[in-house]
């Protein structure tokens, strides 16, 4: 199983679109995913707010601020498997 983590506040846009994207493409492609969602303030204080969201596959950092394209997406998950 792919681990999906997400660092941002669920309300951005940005993040919004990072986690639909990377939802649509493990459906598409057939691929178990565990999706962690980190949004609490004392976890993000720890990191710069200017690179939020983040998005990391299994411990990969895929994207950062702005949301990565479909095929960013599927490249980074078909390499976890």
């Amino acid at each position: 199983m792919t681990t999906i983590t997400l660092y941002g506040t669920p309300a951005c846009r940005r993040y919004q679109k990072m986690r639909d994207g990377v939802l649509k493409e493990a459906e598409r492609l057939g691929i178990a995913i565990e999706l962690e969602e980190i949004g609490g303030t004392e976890s993000l204080s720890k990191i710069n707010p200017l690179s939020l969201p983040r998005l990391y596959i299994d411990e990969t950092l895929v994207a950062s601020q702005n949301p990565p394209k479909p095929q960013e997406i599927e490249r980074a998950l078909m390499q976890e498997q």
